[in-house]
């Protein structure tokens, strides 16, 4: 089965090696939320089911160029959130979009809370953005099985950005995929997807919020 068959569906495994089946240009936005470089994270300092990334700094800068150069060839733009401490580890985007959590409990490392989180933008929107700024109170996750992953990102931000970023009937991919969220709202939203993701639990965990009704 080609790159194509997968579409609307998950692969499990490293997403490079899908990537590097994927011709230039095949997808019409990369949305994702990549690994960074954290043990855990959260106001309860979950852990992740697997990649426990805490490389040596150089590694892991390779690690971000090695994954964006290949989004870079394949997607026509690209979204995603670098992590406010990774911002220096990726190319100048074309623009950056704030997005404002007034009710967050995360730590940071100045001793406060994670109160705002940068959006790198690769590419301009297909819909007029309005302000680059989007207040979002991750205390309103929707309940369910997304917060058995330790950094789902929420529904309405996400929606938000598919929306802004793509048009109906786009394909859109997700090389992180995590809890599904970016495969959730393109169902909602009818796009098409493609994701990759390594741990077999949060691909079951994804199946199944695939399933749930819910409002974006």
């Amino acid at each position: 089965m080609g790159w194509k068959g997968k579409i609307n569906t998950v692969w499990q495994g490293d997403c490079f090696k899908l990537m590097k089946v994927m011709p230039d240009k095949s997808v019409d936005l990369i949305l994702t939320d990549p690994p960074y470089n954290a043990k855990n994270i959260g106001p309860d300092r979950k852990t992740y089911i697997v990649g426990q990334m805490q490389l040596p700094t150089r590694e892991y800068k390779k690690f971000c160029r090695d994954w964006f150069r290949e989004a870079k060839r394949i997607g026509k733009a690209i979204v995603f959130t670098p992590g406010i401490a990774n911002t220096h580890n990726y190319p100048q985007p074309f623009w950056q979009v704030c997005w404002h959590k007034p009710a967050a409990v995360s730590f940071n490392r100045m001793g406060g809370y994670n109160a705002w989180e940068p959006i790198f933008v690769y590419g301009k929107p297909v819909e007029r953005l309005g302000q680059d700024f989007k207040k979002q109170d991750t205390l309103n996750l929707t309940p369910g099985i997304e917060k058995q992953h330790p950094c789902p990102k929420p529904l309405p931000l996400w929606g938000w950005l598919v929306q802004k970023f793509s048009k109906e009937g786009d394909l859109v991919f997700d090389p992180f995929m995590g809890s599904f969220t970016t495969a959730k709202v393109c169902q909602d939203l009818n796009r098409k997807w493609i994701g990759a993701e390594k741990a077999e639990e949060y691909c079951e965990i994804g199946r199944q919020r695939l399933r749930q009704q819910t409002l974006i």
